[in-house]
């Protein structure tokens, strides 16, 4: 089975409510539930040489099962059969709230999928109360450690309300499987020149997975952005007239090197192609190589410029896909127009910044497209590149709350795979009502190495743990002695920081 994915809502009383079809592009069966519910549902399946099998479930309707895996699942059941309509304001609600359950499934047969979100759910309640998200790496549970790899529970952020997940909220259940194939490499080549101008991703992609969950802000940026997303959808489902209203479909996030944009970027799009998925049939993340776009050759550079951008606007084209460009460090491509002019062969550059503006003007016109760029320099982009972002978003390093979250999952994560000892309970930074004493021992530990962290970029943050690591030679090493080895580690990184910050200074200052 290639790539499946369903979406499921539960309701305040725990019971599973379905809403979707299986699609399988040419032949469609409809079946009717009883008079009581007056709903449908819809099935559409690729007939094969072999023989399709009909049973009948508990909900008294009738399904067509596939004696083989369904190559992809969504299930919608409503009372009127434009279930992309019907899907925007159970989404809407989902997005405002966070209520998501993303089940990353190792197998998803078509006969469990009620089982499965059953016994999900269940689960994920007896975690109790939450107030940010939540990622299970292990399950108790010998059926769902068989079909499932991970569940993501909400989309929480920093100074969310805690909620009880054993109240029966309304929950939006995704299930789905990720892509393992490798991306697609875009070459030219060049006077006999092999040149490599971009990458694209099929999603959801296992290695776009935990991206978004790693990702800690203490103001609301990831739910800011995918309600943005969202809204550019329902605002193209509504056909919302664009010489009125402005959508530019660009966003732009800026900051020091190593705080995570084209993470973000990543993260946000693997989230939107797992909960977008009754919206869109198919979601693609286009990556430019802006560094491979610029060549020796006269007038080339606008010209690959150009062909990465027709391979983007032919995938637009399909309306049942949904695709995501990432232009990193934009200010490679778009340098500001006075600087090109300042330089001895100002035409290429220029040519290249105005090739770059012509297409996003013209992605425009298409309403299954985002674009996102990154800029350690924003001061170096053209105003005009500045202009067409609809949300221009500084990425920081992160603040004592989010280096904790860090290293929390850091500790957390070499405890599981045995490789520090003793396992400890690592509570949240705000919980003061701890009765386990090593506990509130390591957590202070942690937060004062959340304090001494501060400045360093998110990059920096993950490579500590496995830097101090390298101290030691036992294993497992006792938790004590690596954070001994992180204060350390911290300690040079800072004094190495200050020198190159003192040479840079000293030589911007000649």
């Amino acid at each position: 089975m290639s790539n499946s994915t369903a979406i499921i809502s539960s309701n305040k009383d725990g019971s599973i409510k379905k809403r979707c079809h299986l699609i399988k592009r040419q032949k469609s069966y409809r079946k009717t539930r009883s008079s009581v519910a007056q709903s449908t549902i819809h099935l559409n399946k690729i007939l094969r040489s072999h023989k399709l099998t009909t049973n009948k479930n508990q909900n008294n309707y009738t399904e067509i099962v596939d004696d083989d895996d369904i190559d992809h699942v969504e299930i919608n059941v409503d009372n009127e059969m434009n279930e992309k309509v019907n899907a925007l304001p159970v989404l809407a609600a989902a997005f405002s709230t966070g209520y998501f359950i993303d089940i990353n499934c190792k197998l998803l047969p078509e006969t469990m999928l009620d089982e499965l979100a059953h016994k999900t759910y269940e689960f994920v309640q007896q975690q109790g109360i939450l107030s940010r998200s939540l990622v299970l790496h292990t399950l108790d549970d010998p059926f769902l450690s068989r079909y499932v790899n991970r569940v993501y529970v909400g989309d929480f952020e920093n100074n969310h309300k805690p909620v009880n997940l054993r109240d029966g909220l309304d929950m939006n259940i995704v299930l789905y499987k990720v892509k393992y194939e490798r991306p697609h490499q875009h070459n030219i080549t060049i006077e006999g020149e092999h040149i490599n101008i971009g990458r694209r991703w099929s999603l959801p992609h296992d290695e776009f997975e935990c991206l978004w969950e790693s990702l800690e802000y203490d103001l609301p940026i990831k739910s800011q952005l995918i309600q943005y997303v969202f809204t550019v959808v329902r605002f193209s489902k509504a056909k919302i007239d664009r010489r009125i209203i402005h959508c530019n479909q660009t966003i732009l996030l800026y900051g020091p090197p190593g705080c995570g944009k084209t993470s973000l970027c990543k993260g946000l799009a693997q989230k939107v192609s797992i909960r977008m998925k009754e919206l869109f049939k198919k979601f693609y993340f286009y990556e430019m190589n802006a560094g491979n776009l610029f060549s020796k050759w006269f007038s080339e550079s606008s010209r690959n410029v150009s062909r990465f951008f027709d391979d983007v606007q032919l995938q637009c084209m399909d309306k049942n896909s949904f695709v995501i460009v990432l232009i990193d460090e934009v200010e490679s491509l778009s340098a500001a127009r006075s600087a090109a002019l300042a330089s001895n062969e100002p035409s290429d550059m220029l040519r290249v910044v105005n090739t770059l503006l012509t297409h996003l003007d013209r992605l425009k016109e298409f309403s299954n497209v985002l674009v996102v760029t990154t800029s350690n320099l924003i001061e170096a982009i053209d105003l005009a590149v500045l202009d067409r972002s609809d949300i221009s978003q500084y990425i920081g390093p992160p603040s004592t709350r989010g280096i904790y979250n860090v290293f929390k999952a850091c500790f957390i994560e070499m405890m599981e795979k045995y490789v520090i000892k003793p396992i400890i309970y690592i509570p949240e930074i705000y919980d003061n009502d701890i009765s386990d004493r090593l506990s509130q021992q390591l957590k202070e530990k942690l937060i004062y190495l959340a304090r001494e962290s501060n400045g360093l970029s998110g990059r920096t943050l993950r490579k500590l743990p496995m830097l101090a690591f390298a101290h030691s030679l036992t294993m497992p090493v006792p938790v004590d002695q690596l954070i001994q080895a992180m204060k350390q580690c911290i300690e040079q990184k800072k004094e190495t920081d200050n020198y190159v910050g003192e040479m840079s200074y000293n030589n911007n200052c000649r």
